[in-house]
């Protein structure tokens, strides 16, 4: 009877060792999942960073980049699959005498690039531009909050402050360059005749001689208008990045304070964001 009673306790002890062996492996797991850089932010939070860590004016910018370029990138698309479809000439022309005008016209108006392919350029720089700064302040942000040497803390805050004025200066001096390509090379206002000058080779008429058609484009109006929609979000986004610029600096001191003081205990939901 000893034997079983003994018995029965040494495997419930042996039960207990395993439950607490099994629990201290769980917490090790625990805690190198904290210190993970990431490890504070599930996919929920992790997708609201870029508002949580921006002041108001970058979440405006941010807003503004989600839907802006892929509408007009879509709008652009949509005018691109029936543009040689609505390029009409007089007297009518034979296919490839109307390709011919169609190449000529384009060439006139987008010497340099199309307005589809500014907004696929602007709007990928743009987006990697985001997701490096997205990425970086999901790395960095549980690092601060978590340090406790203070001294530190102040460095990582200062380091933070300057990639994220970084981040808005470089997307300030994509905008300006791009602002300045497309309103040099592309022609805004859309003409609504378009002169093609084609050499006669079906008639008697001399080869020197020129023969005149004249062309339109039956969207022109639509995309002079998205021309200069492209130029007003461009316009619009460098005025909130020279606002965000004047407003951090002029913040810097409270905002590089409030990181500073920022406690691991006091959750994830006070980011920089609340800072500015």
């Amino acid at each position: 009877m000893r034997n079983k009673v003994s018995g029965s306790v040494f495997s419930a002890q042996s039960l207990g060792l395993g439950f607490q062996t099994r629990v201290s492996a769980s917490r090790r797991v625990s805690d190198f999942t904290i210190r993970h850089p990431f490890s504070d932010y599930t996919m929920d939070a992790l997708s609201q960073l870029p508002l949580k860590s921006q002041t108001i004016c970058g979440c405006t910018r941010f807003v503004l980049f989600l839907v802006s370029w892929p509408t007009v990138i879509g709008l652009l698309n949509g005018f691109l699959d029936k543009d040689r479809l609505t390029f009409n000439c007089v007297p009518k022309p034979n296919d490839v005498t109307k390709q011919l005008c169609y190449d000529r016209y384009i060439s006139a108006t987008s010497p340099l690039l199309i307005p589809l392919n500014f907004a696929y350029i602007t709007a990928g720089v743009l987006g990697v531009l985001w997701v490096v700064i997205i990425l970086y302040s999901a790395k960095v942000l549980p690092q601060i909050k978590g340090e406790q040497d203070r001294t530190e803390k102040e460095c990582q805050s200062k380091g933070f402050w300057g990639k994220f004025l970084s981040h808005v200066c470089v997307e300030l001096a994509v905008l300006i360059v791009m602002t300045v390509l497309f309103c040099h090379y592309q022609t805004l206002s859309l003409p609504v005749i378009y002169n093609c000058f084609q050499k006669s080779a079906t008639t008697q008429i001399p080869m020197k001689q020129v023969k005149n058609m004249t062309c339109s484009d039956l969207y022109y109006r639509q995309k002079s208008r998205m021309n200069i929609g492209i130029i007003s979000i461009m316009a619009f986004t460098m005025f909130l990045c020279i606002l965000t610029i004047f407003h951090s600096s002029w913040k810097r001191k409270k905002f590089l304070q409030e990181l500073i003081d920022w406690e691991s205990s006091s959750g994830t939901e006070s980011e920089s964001g609340e800072f500015l």
